[in-house]
C-alpha cells in the first residue's frame, strides 16, 4: 500500500523513534515489492548514447528479420531486411522461413551487389545466434555485433525503416489490392530516393552518387529538353568529387541530427551506474511466453561492460550469463532481518488516553523508556579538554620548545590567570545590535527531536543558563534550535536565524583577505596561533537584540544575553572587536577569533606574546587553550601550513581530495571544486584543467558525467598532489610576474628574483567571461 498508507495503520497503535525511517527501509527492502513495482514507478531511462558514424558505404550493416506477413503468391511470409549504418541504404528479401541457412543465403544475394562487410549487427535471434550463421561469418573474416536483448534502440535507423516499410506495403495493398511482394520493389525505390532527415541525403546519393531515375525523374524528362552527354572523364572526376562531398556533408548532418536527439531525450534520464557485485533485478521474459515480460532476481553483476551494459549472472535461466542494458536493471535492496523487541518499545494506546491523567502505569512507561536515553558527558558542551586541565598538562603540549623556552611560556601563561578561564568572559569593548528596521515579529515553532538530542538539548539550556548565556525571555520573536553533529562525534548546539538574518540590516565591516593573512606571517621563525574560547559567547547584546535572539526549544523559551553563532553581521562585529584590539600590535594578525602572532627571535616573541595578552585581558576576553599553538616553526593558519618562509596545503585536506569519489551530481562537483579550488593558488593551470568540470556546473546543460570530466577529475587531484610549496612575499624586495592566457581564462604566476632559485609565490588564475577570453587571446 505504500510508505504513507503502511505509516498510518502502524501509528494507530504503535510508534517508537525512527518510525517511518524503519517503515520506508522495510518496504524498500520487500522482496515482492520490488518484483511487481507499482505502475507509476518506471525506471530512469539511461542517457543516449549516439552511434557512431561509418565512413566508408556497406562496411557497418544492421540486419533482422520481420513477420509473419500475409503468405504471398510467391509462398514468402518473411522479410530479411538489411541496412547500412553509413548511407542508411536499406534492402529487404521476401524469406519463406527465418532459418539461418535462408538468412545466409539472402545475406550472399547482398554481397555479392555490394560487398562482404567488416560488421554484420544483429539482435539475439536464434537464427542470428546459431552455429552456422557464427562459421559463416568467421570465414567472411566478419565481426558479429549483438544487440543488447529487448533493447531496439541499439538498432533504431533499422527499426523505424520497419515502422515506415510496413505502413507503405500496407497502403499499397489497401489501394491496389495487389499482393504485397509484388509492391516491395517499387517501395523499396521509394524509400532509397528520398532523403534521409538525420544524414539530409537520399541513401541512392550517398551510394550512387547521383539521384537514381525514378518516377519523378521520367515524368520531369519528359517535359525538359535532353542534355548532350558529357565526356567521360569529367564525367568521372565530378561523379567522385559529388559523391565525396554529399558522404562528408551526411556525416556532420547526421553528428547534429544526434545531438539534437540526444539534448531531447537526456532531459528526462538519470544517469545511472552499478558495480561488480550488486545485486539487481533484470526485466527478463517469461519462461514459455517470449511476449511478456517481467522483473526476475535477485541477480548479481558479473562485470560492468562499456556504455550501459552489465554482464549479470542469472544460474536460473538457459544462459547462465546474459548482457542486459542498465534501462532493463534497478537495484535489489537486501531485507535486513529484524528481531521482536520484547517488551515493546512503546505499549499500544487509544486516541482517548492521550486526553486523560497520566496513570500509575503510563509513569512506569515513561520511566522505562528514559532509561534508554543515554546522557551526553560534559564533553559536548564544553570541550574536550578545560583550559583548567590544558594548564596542568603544559609540558605535554609545549615538547618541541628547548626547556629554557618552555619555562618562559608556562611563566607567561601563569601571569595572566583570567585569560584562560574554564567559562567564556564578556567583553567591554564592544556591544552587538541587531537592526530589523520595522519588520513584524517572526515566530517559528521548535523541530521537533529525538529523546536523545531533546536531552542534549536540554542539557544545552542548562550550560547556557548556568553560566549566564541567557535567560527566559517573553519576546514576540522566536527561532528553533537545532544540533549539528562534529567530526569527533559531539555535537554543537546552533539556532536557525535564517528568517531573521533576511530582514537584518546589513553590516559592511569587511573582513581581511585569507591570502593577505599567510602572507603577513612571511620568513618568521616563531608562529604562535590563539584560538578564543566560543569567541561570539564573548560580546554582549544590547537590550535590543537580546529580545530579536530569542530562540525556542521543546522545553525552553530563552533569549541570549551574548552574540550568538548565525546571526547575521557577527562576523563584522566580531572582527571589528579585534581590530580595535590588536591595532598597532606588530607582528600580529587575525582573521575572526584566529590570532596568530609571528616573530624573528625568541624574545621579540615572547614580547608580543605578553602585549597581546595585556591586550586581551584588558579586553576581558578569554582564550581556548586546547587550540593555542606556542614558537612553532609552522603551524596551521586559516587551511594552509605556514612558517620558515614556506605556505603549503595541509596533508590532510590534500589526503581527503585525493580520496573524494567522483561525483553523481551537481553538489557533489560544487563540493568537490570548493575543496579543490581553495588551493587553487599552489596549482599551475587550474582553470584550463577543472574547464570541463565547470562546464557542465551549468543548469542550460545535462549532467554527464564523461571520460574528459573523469580525466579532468583525475587530473585536478594530481595538480594538487604534486603541487609545489610557494615560497612566503618579501615586500621589501621586487617580484616577478609571468603571465599567459588561452581559451580557459588568464593565469598570473609571481616569483622572487633575489633568490638563488626560483620561488614561486602563488598562481593568480582567471577563468574570466566570454569577453574576457576573447580580449586576453587576441594578438
Amino acid at each position: 500500500m505504500g510508505i504513507r498508507k503502511t505509516y498510518d495503520r502502524v501509528a494507530r497503535r504503535f510508534f517508537w523513534p525512527g518510525l517511518k525511517g524503519d517503515i520506508s527501509r522495510y518496504i524498500r527492502e520487500c522482496h515482492t515489492c520490488q518484483m511487481t513495482g507499482k505502475p507509476n514507478q518506471k525506471i530512469p531511462m539511461a542517457p543516449l548514447q549516439p552511434i557512431p558514424a561509418v565512413s566508408a558505404p556497406f562496411e557497418y550493416l544492421l540486419v533482422d528479420c520481420v513477420g509473419p506477413l500475409p503468405r504471398s503468391r510467391a509462398g514468402h511470409c518473411y522479410l530479411l531486411t538489411i541496412m547500412c549504418q553509413s548511407t542508411r541504404y536499406p534492402c529487404a528479401y521476401p524469406l519463406r522461413s527465418i532459418t539461418a541457412r535462408s538468412v545466409l543465403k539472402a545475406l550472399t544475394d547482398f554481397m555479392s551487389t555490394f560487398g562482404i562487410p567488416r560488421v554484420i549487427q544483429s539482435d539475439q535471434g536464434t537464427n542470428f545466434m546459431s552455429k552456422l550463421f557464427a562459421r559463416a561469418l568467421r570465414q567472411l573474416k566478419a565481426k558479429h555485433n549483438i544487440s543488447s536483448a529487448y533493447h531496439p534502440q541499439s538498432q533504431g535507423a533499422l527499426e523505424r525503416f520497419h515502422q515506415t516499410l510496413k505502413s507503405l506495403l500496407r497502403s499499397f495493398c489497401v489501394e491496389l489490392s495487389s499482393d504485397w511482394e509484388e509492391g516491395l520493389p517499387w517501395l523499396l525505390l521509394a524509400i532509397r530516393e528520398v532523403a534521409q532527415e538525420s544524414i539530409g541525403f537520399s541513401p541512392n546519393e550517398l551510394v550512387f552518387g547521383h539521384a537514381v531515375r525514378g518516377p519523378t525523374t521520367v515524368l520531369a524528362d519528359e517535359w525538359s529538353t535532353k542534355q548532350p552527354p558529357a565526356n567521360v572523364l569529367d564525367y568521372v572526376s565530378g561523379f567522385r568529387y559529388r559523391l565525396y562531398q554529399a558522404r562528408a556533408a551526411a556525416r556532420k548532418a547526421l553528428a547534429r541530427s544526434q545531438c539534437k536527439m540526444q539534448r531531447l531525450f537526456d532531459r528526462k534520464t538519470t544517469e545511472r551506474y552499478f558495480e561488480k557485485g550488486d545485486q539487481v533485478l533484470a526485466l527478463q521474459p517469461i519462461i514459455h511466453s517470449p511476449f511478456q515480460a517481467r522483473f526476475a532476481g535477485p541477480y548479481t553483476i558479473v562485470k560492468c561492460l562499456s556504455g550501459h551494459n552489465c554482464l549479470i549472472a542469472t544460474p536460473d535461466r538457459k544462459k547462465k550469463v546474459q548482457v542486459c542494458h542498465v534501462n532493463l536493471l534497478k537495484a535489489y535492496f537486501s531485507p535486513v532481518p529484524v528481531g521482536l523487541v520484547t517488551p515493546p518499545v512503546c505499549p499500544p494506546f487509544q486516541r482517548g488516553s492521550l486526553l486523560s491523567p497520566l496513570g500509575e502505569k503510563g509513569s512506569e512507561a515513561s520511566a522505562d523508556f528514559d532509561e534508554d536515553v543515554t546522557a551526553p558527558s560534559w564533553e559536548v558542551t564544553e570541550g574536550r579538554l578545560r583550559n583548567s586541565e590544558m594548564r596542568a598538562q603544559l609540558h605535554k603540549h609545549l615538547s618541541h620548545l628547548s626547556e629554557r623556552e618552555r619555562a618562559d611560556v608556562v611563566e607567561l601563561i601563569n601571569a595572566f590567570p583570567s585569560l584562560f578561564a574554564d567559562v567564556p568572559s564578556c567583553t567591554t569593548v564592544v556591544e552587538h545590535d541587531i537592526d530589523v528596521g520595522s519588520a513584524m515579529p517572526i515566530k517559528q515553532h521548535p523541530y521537533r527531536v529525538n529523546p536523545t538530542k531533546r536531552a542534549i538539548l536540554g542539557q544545552e539550556v542548562d550550560y547556557l543558563l548556568k553560566h549566564d548565556l541567557a535567560e527566559p525571555s517573553f519576546s514576540p520573536w522566536s527561532s528553533p534550535c537545532i544540533l549539528v553533529g562534529k567530526p569527533d562525534g559531539t555535537y554543537r548546539f546552533c539556532t536557525d536565524y535564517r528568517k531573521l538574518n533576511s530582514v537584518t540590516k546589513p553590516d559592511c565591516f569587511p573582513l581581511p583577505r585569507v591570502d593577505d593573512c599567510v602572507d603577513r606571517v612571511g620568513a618568521a621563525r616563531y608562529v604562535s596561533k590563539f584560538n578564543l574560547l566560543k569567541g561570539y559567547w564573548q560580546v554582549p547584546l544590547t537590550p535590543c537584540a537580546r529580545e530579536l535572539s530569542a530562540f525556542v526549544t521543546p522545553d525552553n523559551f530563552l533569549q541570549y544575553k551574548v552574540m550568538p553563532f548565525g546571526v547575521r553581521n557577527a562576523p563584522a562585529t566580531f572582527q571589528c572587536l579585534i581590530n580595535h584590539v590588536l591595532s598597532g600590535l606588530t607582528g600580529c594578525d587575525a582573521y575572526l577569533d584566529d590570532v596568530v602572532v609571528f616573530s624573528s627571535t625568541w624574545p621579540e616573541h615572547l614580547v608580543q606574546i605578553r602585549e597581546l595578552f595585556n591586550r586581551l585581558a584588558k579586553a576581558n576576553l578569554t582564550v581556548n587553550l586546547a587550540k593555542c599553538e606556542f614558537g612553532k616553526a609552522t603551524v596551521t593558519y586559516l587551511g594552509k601550513v605556514v612558517g620558515r618562509g614556506q605556505v603549503h596545503p595541509v596533508g590532510a585536506k590534500v589526503e581527503a581530495i585525493c580520496n573524494f569519489p567522483a561525483p553523481s551530481n551537481r553538489r557533489g562537483l560544487r563540493r568537490f571544486l570548493g575543496m579543490v579550488g581553495y588551493y587553487r593558488g599552489f596549482c599551475e593551470n587550474f582553470a584550463t584543467v577543472v574547464t570541463p568540470l565547470t562546464n557542465i556546473l551549468s543548469v542550460k546543460v545535462p549532467f554527464h558525467w564523461t571520460d574528459a570530466s573523469q580525466q579532468a577529475f583525475e587530473a585536478a587531484k594530481a595538480l594538487l598532489s604534486s603541487a609545489p610549496v610557494l615560497a612566503a612575499p618579501t615586500f621589501e624586495k621586487p617580484f616577478k610576474l609571468a603571465a599567459d592566457a588561452s581559451d580557459c581564462g588568464a593565469v598570473v604566476l609571481s616569483f622572487s628574483r633575489w633568490v638563488p632559485m626560483v620561488s614561486i609565490i602563488r598562481f593568480v588564475i582567471s577563468p574570466g567571461s566570454s569577453i574576457d577570453i576573447k580580449w586576453f587571446t587576441q594578438p
